[in-house]
C-alpha cells in the first residue's frame, strides 16, 4: 500500500468521478482506475462501486476512509518536520558587531550555534557601531550587537545579551605594578598611554588621558602593553585568565569618573517588524537561553 492509492480513495470520497481525481493529482485517468483496482486487490475487498455514472465507496472503502485520511495526515506532520529541519539546517545568519563585543563575546556564540547547526553559513561583520548600526537599517545584517551607550534606530528591539565593565590594563611586571594609583586624572597623566583608536564604550575613558600611541587593534593594545610599562582602558571580557601568563597583562577596575559608569551592556539589536526565518528564530531563542554574561 502506498500514499498515492490513499490518497485517491480520500479523493473519490470527494468528487466521486476518476476524472476529476486525476484533474487534482495530476496523472492520467487509466493511472487512477489501475490503482483503485490495485487497493481493492491488496486490501481483499471490494472499495468502490458504479452508481448512476458516480463512483461510491462502498461499506468496506467507508470502513477504510478514516485510516485513509489519518495515514495522509501523519504523512503531511511528517514532511512538514523534517522540511522545517532542514530549513534550520541549511539556512543563513547575517551578524554584525562592534569590536569588543565582535571579538570577545561572538566568537564562542557562534562556535556553539554552529555546531547545533552544522548546515547553517554563517557571516560576522565586525565594523565601527555606526557601520552596523546602517546595516542593520539596510536589512543587510539580521542581528546587531552594539554596547547600551550606542543610541537605537528606530522600530527595533534591543535585548540585553552580556554585562561587561571597563578597567585599566597594565603589564604584570611593569615598575608602576607596585605604586600605580588610578584614583584621579592628575595622577593618571604621569602614565604612558595606550589607546584603541576606533569607536567603542571605551573612548569617554580614553579621553580622560593624553595617548601616545594609538592602535586599531584590541590585541595589539594588549601585547603593547604586556610588553612594556604603558597603560590602556580596556574591556574587562577582553582579559582571560588564560591571558594573563601568556601577555603578562593585568586588568584593575576602574572607579567611575564623572558621570561615566565603569558598568555597561552589550545588546542584541534586531528589526521590530522583523520576518524571522526558522534559522533566525533559531540564533534568537539560543541567544535567549543562554547564560552569557562576561563579568
Amino acid at each position: 500500500m502506498n500514499i498515492l492509492k490513499l490518497r485517491i480513495l480520500v479523493l473519490i470520497d470527494k468528487f466521486h468521478k476518476a476524472t476529476e481525481v486525476a484533474e487534482t493529482l495530476q496523472i492520467k485517468q487509466p493511472t487512477v482506475s489501475f490503482h483503485m483496482k490495485s487497493l481493492e486487490k491488496e486490501m481483499g475487498a471490494t472499495l468502490f462501486s458504479l452508481q448512476q455514472g458516480r463512483i461510491m465507496l462502498t461499506e468496506a472503502g467507508k470502513k477504510m476512509l478514516p485510516y485513509a485520511k489519518q495515514i495522509l495526515s501523519l504523512e503531511q506532520d511528517a514532511r512538514q518536520a523534517v522540511d522545517e529541519l532542514t530549513e534550520q539546517s541549511q539556512g543563513q545568519l547575517h551578524l554584525g558587531a562592534e569590536s569588543i563585543s565582535g571579538m570577545y563575546l561572538l566568537p564562542a556564540i557562534v562556535a556553539e550555534f554552529a555546531q547545533q547547526y552544522p548546515k547553517c553559513r554563517i557571516q560576522l561583520e565586525i565594523q565601527s557601531p555606526d557601520v552596523i548600526k546602517q546595516l542593520l537599517k539596510e536589512g543587510d545584517i539580521d542581528f546587531a550587537f552594539l554596547d547600551d551607550r550606542e543610541s537605537l534606530l528606530e522600530n527595533t528591539v534591543a535585548e540585553p545579551v552580556a554585562s561587561d565593565q571597563v578597567g585599566i590594563i597594565r603589564a604584570a611586571s611593569a615598575k608602576t605594578s607596585k605604586s600605580l594609583d588610578i584614583n584621579g586624572t592628575d595622577t593618571l597623566d604621569k602614565h604612558m598611554w595606550v589607546k584603541y583608536s576606533g569607536a567603542s564604550v571605551v573612548d569617554s575613558y580614553s579621553s580622560l588621558v593624553s595617548s601616545h600611541l594609538e592602535i586599531n587593534s584590541w590585541e595589539v593594545v594588549k601585547q603593547v602593553v604586556g610588553g612594556g610599562e604603558a597603560l590602556a582602558f580596556f574591556p574587562a571580557c577582553g582579559i582571560r585568565s588564560e591571558d594573563h601568563t601568556a601577555l603578562s597583562v593585568e586588568w584593575l577596575p576602574y572607579p567611575e569618573a564623572d558621570s561615566n559608569k565603569s558598568h555597561y551592556q552589550i545588546n542584541m539589536v534586531y528589526s521590530q517588524d522583523m520576518h524571522m526565518s526558522k534559522m533566525q528564530q533559531a540564533f534568537l531563542d539560543f541567544i535567549r537561553r543562554g547564560e552569557m554574561r562576561i563579568s
